[in-house]
């Protein structure tokens, strides 16, 4: 399965279309902190002004020296989060698509896939020794949930029961149910180990190497709809910049290339994203179905 690395390579691969972004390569190792960068190649684009990026942080231009090819740089620009960056990392000029940028996608991407609107999940289960009389319990490893899924009581050796007639209790006071939720029992349940299975949100990544599958629980079967869902939100905006009144007026692009060209490209990838979206939550309704009765 896909790291957010992956998914970020593939999208600057398709985005870019073979159109080479200027590099350059770092002569020294640098930590996060270190203000002074110096080049291994001419630096060329490399000006006052000018942004760059190494990894996933992005670095502006406050003044640069031809002979000896250093930078005076401002560190973590634009949001990004400095780093170390090791000898010989690639430094990415002017990038179109920072790395950061389309981190945050795949993250928007992942909470929107998660909606209601989309019905996506996550299947995730814990164990609780249950004392057979308490109407409420706590749901205590719990951080976010969708719905429950089922809730099985062990009654002797590998032998589980289900109990059907449960309900999800939500915003409790987190001094007597620490995570929020809460399961009631509105049947009688014997005193055993539950199994209590439910749906919860994709985990947002927090940096790029970050397994999809093992980290944010998204599905295998899900990989293209999260590239897709990617392309589309670092593209939308573009056409917002193009349209600004104050930017220098168009070439001849302006014909070739007319209004909206941008906005009607995607349309195609945003109904096969559409078009996805209802098959995978269709397999997961038919893979993980709810029995449980709920008044």
């Amino acid at each position: 399965m896909s790291t957010g690395t992956t998914v970020i390579n593939r999208t600057l691969r398709q985005l870019l279309s073979g159109t080479v972004e200027q590099k350059n390569k770092l002569s020294a190792s640098i930590n996060a902190t270190t203000t002074s960068v110096v080049a291994t190649y001419d630096l060329d684009g490399l000006r006052p002004g000018s942004v760059f990026e190494i990894d996933s942080e992005m670095f502006y231009v406050w003044a640069s020296t031809a002979g000896s090819k250093t930078l005076t740089v401002e560190r973590g620009f634009n949001g990004t989060t400095a780093a170390s960056h090791s000898a010989g990392a690639l430094i990415t000029v002017n990038p179109r698509f920072p790395r950061a940028q389309i981190l945050e996608a795949l993250n928007d991407e992942l909470a929107d896939l998660s909606s209601p609107m989309h019905g996506l999940f996550q299947i995730k289960s814990f164990d609780y020794d249950y004392n057979g009389s308490d109407e409420f319990i706590n749901l205590p490893s719990v951080a976010d949930i969708i719905d429950v899924v089922s809730v099985h009581v062990r009654i002797k050796g590998d032998e589980y029961r289900q109990i059907r007639r449960i309900k999800l209790v939500r915003d409790l006071p987190t001094d007597d149910f620490s995570s929020g939720y809460a399961i009631r029992f509105e049947q009688d349940c014997e005193q055993g180990r539950l199994r209590i299975v439910y749906k919860a949100p994709f985990t947002q990544l927090t940096s790029e190497g970050q397994n999809l599958f093992s980290f944010a629980g998204l599905p295998t079967s899900c990989e293209d709809i999260i590239n897709l869902g990617v392309q589309i939100r670092v593209m939308s905006p573009r056409e917002l910049k193009r349209n600004f009144t104050e930017s220098q007026g168009d070439t001849r692009r302006a014909e070739e290339v007319g209004s909206g060209a941008i906005t009607n490209s995607i349309q195609n990838l945003l109904r096969l994203r559409r078009d996805r979206i209802t098959a995978e939550a269709a397999r997961l309704a038919r893979q993980y179905p709810t029995f449980l009765t709920r008044n």
